[in-house]
């Protein structure tokens, strides 16, 4: 080799060592200048028909947050990180609600918001507030399956399961009370999640070889129910689906019940309803009600949650394992924003998909840390979240889910029947 050629290589190594120096240097300086003040909103149910869910949701967010601010303060980070709940708005299940409190957190300069619980007041927030605002939104238990298709711009995200999967869910355990070929009556609130899935589940039961006798919808705002309870109980149907929010059906319960042709044994409903306070209020007419429900048992982190809860959390409402959707939600939030070194909504949403699933470092809230560390040196991390793996598609959707066939027992007791796993392609 001739001494040219050896002085050739020798100055194409040292540039290209000279350059590995400075993209180390430049990441270095990144990690510590980086500085930003993460601000979130929440915009849950403490009244209205998911008022039971609510305040423990915001309770959930709280409780995230603080511990990001806890490990940002070892980390000696305080000074320049800082995580803030700026406002907890009462979406109150309702569309119109939920768009002035958003609108109202939007004018507080929120970079994200968290909420809301029902499909029927997370799309209109979406579409008139939070996607023309350009503000993250990431509701923690909206399941409708448009929410997959909107026109977004990838600024709208959730933390549970959409019911194209609950409506296979609902069906599979109709056919397993029923029986191949069984006719049922189909009712369900007139509204997003309520009118979607009950399509979904009449789709899915009828592939299965089931029959629908009669299939209706309300008004979840109308005063009595009596009309349509003789219609869902016409005819001689095996069983009933019922698709409802718990403040409606201590409503329809009653005249259910007046009209003497109703048994909860032969009744499968959804997780709404899977609220001992609800089921207790209403008593023994709907003792051995069963319904389906995305399960906290599908997260990874879901045992320490629930014990982290129990030792942290004070004046809660009775713990219902969906808590740790909101959780979640508050927690890939701020580790977007970590792999961004920035709380701008662009940076968050660009980031979610990333902090949220493989390949990085699987790391759970217990070692937060460990995940800003990581973070701030520019490796990954995938959150393996209190609900579920979490696992952020290209649609906002989270990758798998565990669902549960559940039955009350009364007394606020509920028994497993059943798991059932979607895992994500």
């Amino acid at each position: 080799m001739s001494l040219r050629r050896v002085a050739s290589l020798l100055t194409v190594a040292g540039i290209a060592g000279a350059l590995g120096a400075t993209a180390s240097t430049a990441r270095a300086a990144t990690a510590a200048n980086c500085s930003f003040t993460l601000k979130i909103g929440t915009v849950l149910p403490f009244t209205g028909d998911l008022a039971a869910y609510g305040g423990n949701m915001d309770k959930a967010v709280k409780l995230a947050v603080g511990l990001q601010n806890t490990a940002l303060k070892q980390l000696g980070l305080s000074g320049k990180i800082k995580v803030q709940v700026v406002d907890s708005q009462d979406g109150q299940t309702q569309a119109s609600a939920s768009v002035e409190a958003a609108k109202k957190e939007v004018g507080e300069h929120v970079n994200v918001i968290i909420g809301e619980m029902a499909s029927g007041a997370t799309i209109p927030m979406a579409q008139s507030v939070t996607i023309p605002n350009r503000v993250v939104l990431i509701s923690p238990t909206a399941s409708a399956p448009q929410i997959t298709t909107l026109a977004d711009k990838g600024y709208v995200w959730r933390a549970y399961p959409s019911d194209t999967l609950q409506g296979k869910v609902l069906a599979t355990a109709a056919l397993a009370k029923y029986g191949k070929g069984a006719t049922i009556n189909v009712g369900a609130r007139n509204d997003a999640f309520g009118t979607a899935l009950q399509q979904l589940f009449i789709a899915q039961w009828k592939k299965l070889g089931g029959k629908v006798g009669t299939s209706l919808a309300w008004n979840p705002d109308q005063a009595t129910f009596d009309t349509e309870a003789q219609q869902l109980v016409a005819g001689n149907p095996a069983g009933w689906v019922i698709i409802d929010f718990p403040e409606t059906f201590q409503k329809f319960a009653p005249a259910l019940v007046r009209s003497g042709k109703w048994d909860a044994s032969k009744t499968l409903m959804t997780e709404a309803l899977k609220t001992g306070a609800t089921l207790d209020a209403i008593g023994s007419p709907v003792v051995g009600l069963s319904g389906t429900a995305a399960s906290a048992a599908g997260g990874p982190a879901g045992g320490a949650f629930h014990a982290l809860w129990n030792r942290s959390v004070k004046g809660a409402k009775p713990y219902t394992g969906f808590e740790g959707t909101a959780f979640d939600a508050a927690n890939v939030a701020f580790l977007a924003a970590m792999r961004g070194c920035s709380a701008a909504p662009a940076k968050v949403k660009s980031n979610l998909i990333s902090v949220s699933g493989p390949p990085g470092k699987k790391v759970t809230f217990a070692k937060l840390k460990q995940a800003i560390t990581l973070l701030r040196a520019h490796k990954d991390v995938d959150y393996e979240g209190a609900f579920s793996p979490v696992d952020f598609d290209k649609n906002g959707d989270i990758g798998s889910a565990v669902y549960e066939i559940w039955q009350y027992q009364g007394g606020g007791k509920f028994t497993t029947l059943k798991t059932i796993t979607f895992r994500g392609k």
